[in-house]
């Protein structure tokens, strides 16, 4: 499974990061800092909870 942002979409919201902080990352003006990254094992569920908390749906997860 991967997590794809689109990072032009990404209002700084921080709704992913502050539902799921040990997986999305924000930089420092709160934008998602990763805009495609693997989920680790066991992370699948809160790939998907921090996709759907994102206001402007700009978190897309793919499934392997």
């Amino acid at each position: 499974m991967r997590i794809q942002i689109a990072l032009d979409e990404c209002e700084a919201h921080g709704m992913c990061a502050l539902h799921e902080p040990d997986l999305y990352e924000l930089d420092e003006d709160g934008y998602a800092a990763n805009a495609d990254f693997a989920v680790p094992p066991g992370m699948e569920t809160a790939a998907r909870n921090g996709a759907t908390r994102c206001p402007m749906s700009a978190i897309k997860v793919v499934e392997d």
